[in-house]
């Protein structure tokens, strides 16, 4: 009968690549590992991994096997981990972006009881994760469809066009291809060098790709924002990280194209999770929050 032990000691070797590394995360030497792996293969009756020097790589069974015990393993360290701090809350692995946690979730959870464990990045860096089972739930700002992840609804972002306070255009409002123009001679500041969420923003609102380049290009939205403020040049932005400042006059919102351009924010997990009581709570208490 195989070991739950043998089991950790597989899924850590298929998470870290290397019974190296595997052995460090797992605090255990390379040779007991090692034992583990070679009993948990001779339960099964076949390879699990394919071994090179620098890489374990996963055999067909070693895939299969890590989909149907992972989450199983997950759970059960989650148990294990709560027992030991004395049942004081649930230990929740949450990804999300910078700009969104510090502006949106960070004022919301003086109300959650969970024990957040919080890894920063962009989304496809943390679905990756997320499906590596290295993280439990991600606050993600793309739908990115991924076999074994269940998206659910969190809120909606709207994009502003801004620029700092002494910022303006001419053209009319009511007339979007003077606007268009117009805006194709400012400095521009964006997120990366092809002009995400100023790319879409231009296409839902003239129809067209811009066709203007980025004089400042920082993958940071609150330098952005900052860089704005100070009237360095324009951009598009989420409302929530602007609508404050331009409130207050330090900012300008530019022109509203005749319909909001924007983004759906969306809370992830594994499928196989569903089930997992600590994860739906969590993900049920967030909902609440957002509503």
């Amino acid at each position: 009968m195989a070991d739950f032990e043998w089991y950790r000691s597989f899924v850590a070797i298929y998470r870290m690549g290397t019974v190296s590394k595997a052995a460090a995360a797992r605090h255990m030497t390379q040779p007991t590992l090692s034992q583990h792996l070679a009993a948990l293969e001779a339960e099964v009756g076949e390879p699990l991994f394919i071994r090179q020097p620098r890489k374990m790589i996963p055999t067909h069974r070693g895939v299969e096997l890590y989909t149907q015990v992972a989450p199983a393993v997950d759970r059960l360290e989650r148990t294990t981990s709560e027992l030991r701090k004395g049942g004081t809350g649930t230990t929740i692995r949450l990804g999300a972006p910078l700009e969104y946690f510090k502006e949106r979730m960070a004022p919301r959870l003086a109300a959650m009881d969970e024990r957040l464990l919080v890894t920063l990045g962009k989304t496809a860096e943390l679905l990756d994760l997320l499906e590596e089972h290295l993280l439990d739930v991600v606050i993600a700002t793309q739908h990115r469809s991924r076999r074994g992840l269940q998206f659910v609804h969190l809120e909606t972002e709207v994009f502003w066009l801004v620029g700092g306070a002494k910022a303006s255009l001419s053209a009319p409002w009511d007339d979007p291809g003077a606007v268009r123009t117009e805006l194709e001679g400012h400095e521009w500041i964006s997120y990366g060098e092809e002009l995400p969420i100023i790319r879409r923003f231009w296409l839902e609102s003239f129809g067209e790709r811009p066709a203007i380049t980025a004089r400042i290009v920082v993958p940071d939205l609150h330098a952005i924002c900052a860089l704005v403020e100070r009237g360095a040049g324009i951009s598009v932005l989420p409302s929530y990280l602007v609508e404050q400042r331009v409130d207050a006059g330090r900012m300008k919102r530019l022109w509203a194209p005749p319909r909001n351009v924007q983004n759906e924010i969306w809370l992830v997990y594994r499928t196989a999770d569903r089930s997992d009581a600590a994860i739906g709570r969590f993900v049920q208490r967030m909902l609440a929050l957002f509503s």
